[in-house]
């Protein structure tokens, strides 16, 4: 592998709470810059309508999530909102990241996971720039998580209050968008890239 394919290539770990806008981000950023790839993620929670594996996310069945946490083929896991547990392959990462950038969608725990596997990868400590993502306020995030379809009481309460104990970290990360519009937050996206491809240079 030529050393000047892989100085170019950056892994973007967007988080923030539920609803605010991460999934959009990312299929903008692979969809209008050449040269990004989104990391599809695995999960044991089941498709949503229009959802398709292997292109949204790896979903397995609890089983074969087990399966392949045993043979210790995730980076980083986590149970998300107490339900269902999330994952990111090291086959979705490493294998690819000497070649392509790279941007993944993941929890605020995730991300303390992937800090940890990066003292074992130096490809992983070398590459990976931390964004969050942060609502307005808990209300503007009510209405999105609201606004993305039915959703009950005790989910709702649980997810803005999973969102306090995130935004309590968001100072802890790389850079912080602050979610305005979705256009706002693409260009902050945009200019944070910029940033962290002059530091990685």
């Amino acid at each position: 592998m030529p050393a000047a394919a892989s100085s170019k290539t950056v892994l973007i770990i967007l988080a923030g709470p539920a609803g605010v806008g991460k999934s959009t981000l990312c299929d903008r950023l692979v969809k209008e810059v050449p040269g990004f790839e989104r990391v599809i993620t695995a999960t044991t929670r089941p498709p949503r309508i229009g959802e398709q594996h292997a292109r949204d996310y790896h979903f397995l069945s609890e089983a074969e999530f087990d399966q392949k946490l045993a043979a210790g083929e995730f980076l980083e896991w986590a149970c998300v909102h107490r339900k269902y547990r999330y994952g990111t392959l090291k086959s979705a990462v490493l294998d690819r990241l000497a070649t392509v950038s790279l941007i993944a969608n993941v929890d605020v725990q995730g991300v303390r996971n992937f800090r940890a596997a990066a003292e074992t990868f130096p490809l992983l400590k070398e590459k990976m720039v931390t964004i969050f993502v942060a609502p307005d306020s808990l209300d503007v995030l009510r209405e999105r998580l609201q606004g993305r379809g039915p959703v009950s009481e005790d989910e709702l309460a649980r997810r803005l209050q999973s969102a306090e104990f995130e935004l309590a970290e968001r100072n802890s990360y790389d850079y912080v968008i602050h979610s305005a519009s979705k256009e706002q937050d693409f260009r902050s996206l945009l200019a944070y890239w910029e940033q962290a491809r002059l530091k990685l240079a």
